[in-house]
């Protein structure tokens, strides 16, 4: 026999925002995924007029219309002006005990649009990590055997001259090795422990800081780092070097993008996120990291390919730094998103709780 789900958890868990008014416009109840939106508990949202929400025209013009001819209405791209985003609004007429009310149900662009590019920047990347992965093995075999071959030609050679020179192919073999182990990224297995995330950004802080101390380059001497952390946030699992890694190779980047400023700036900020669509799986709780600077920002036509193998704005760059990130934070059954933050380049980790 099938067990009924209560109304109210069907409610609670749906991604989508509802709002729930009476016929005189007042707020009588709303879901987490609206407190979420509109970044307002239910303890201040209910009771208030919709107009306070939804200071929107049309969208007054449509709650009439649903009540005068008990018609359905749909709205696209409206801006909420509480927190400048832009929704799809579906606004319907319902009766309940001779009562007239409207409930709204909202779904965010953004979130629908970070789903799509989301999803297909992970297709992406598997082909991309696949054929790496493959071109790496066939690359590792040669080196091995030029490294061999050096070593044997080097006990064979007297003249110290072209001893050198079999000791230069020795290391650019073994440092071309090491760039193809980097390309076929980490298989070892994870050590997943309970941690705290401010713990991990501290220890980035802090390897940057001594980096200053110890005279380092000019960005990094006048390096401002801000934090905003919520110290609510709970422990999450996760492997404490590896997410080490992956944030240092985001705080790096963002350093070398302000290698010609006088004061550059990064900031980290941690923050309590509901109803997180990661990697085609809906998360009722996740963790959100989000790493800013103020550098010139990622070119338009690099966002959309900034986290594939070998791409790399940068001269000197490798192209394997946001690579490797993004594909630990998966391994955490995460994801790595460039967004838009105050006009800053940001670049945002979601780990989901489990």
């Amino acid at each position: 026999m099938l067990k009924q789900v209560p109304t109210d958890t069907l409610l609670e868990n749906l991604e989508a925002a509802l709002i729930l008014i009476s016929h005189d416009l007042v707020v009588q109840r709303v879901n987490i995924a609206a407190e979420t939106l509109f970044e307002q508990s239910r303890r201040t949202m209910v009771g208030k007029n919709i107009v306070e929400l939804l200071p929107s025209t049309t969208v007054a013009k449509c709650l009439n219309d649903c009540l005068a001819s008990n018609s359905q209405f749909t709205l696209r791209e409206v801006e909420l002006s509480v927190t400048s985003s832009l929704v799809d609004m579906t606004i319907s007429p319902l009766m309940h005990e001779d009562t007239h009310f409207i409930l709204i149900e909202i779904n965010s662009i953004k979130r629908i649009s970070r789903f799509i590019k989301e999803t297909n920047q992970l297709e992406r990347q598997q082909s991309f990590r696949m054929m790496m992965r493959g071109l790496a093995h066939e690359i590792k075999n040669p080196l091995g055997g030029i490294r061999g071959a050096a070593q044997l030609l080097d006990r064979e050679l007297d003249d110290s001259g072209h001893q050198q020179l079999t000791d230069i192919l020795i290391k650019e073999a073994d440092r071309l090795t090491q760039l193809v182990d980097r390309v076929m990224g980490s298989r070892e297995q994870f050590k997943l422990l309970k941690i705290n995330i401010h713990e991990v950004l501290e220890h980035v802080a802090g390897l940057v800081s001594v980096k200053s101390s110890s005279g380092g380059s000019k960005p990094i001497n006048k390096l401002a780092i801000e934090r905003h952390y919520d110290p609510a946030l709970p422990e999450i699992n996760a492997d404490k070097q590896q997410l080490i890694q992956a944030v240092l190779n985001i705080v790096g980047n963002a350093i070398e993008a302000q290698v010609e400023s006088s004061s550059p700036r990064i900031g980290l900020i941690t923050q309590f996120e509901r109803f997180v669509t990661i990697n085609q799986i809906l998360h009722r709780q996740a963790l959100k990291i989000r790493i800013w600077d103020d550098g010139p920002g990622v070119e338009e036509h690099m966002r959309d390919i900034i986290f594939d193998p070998l791409v790399t704005g940068r001269p000197t760059g490798t192209g394997l730094g946001l690579s490797i990130t993004q594909e630990i934070i998966q391994r955490h059954k995460g994801v790595v998103q460039l967004e838009d933050f105050e006009g800053k380049t940001c670049f945002a980790i979601y780990l989901p709780y489990t």
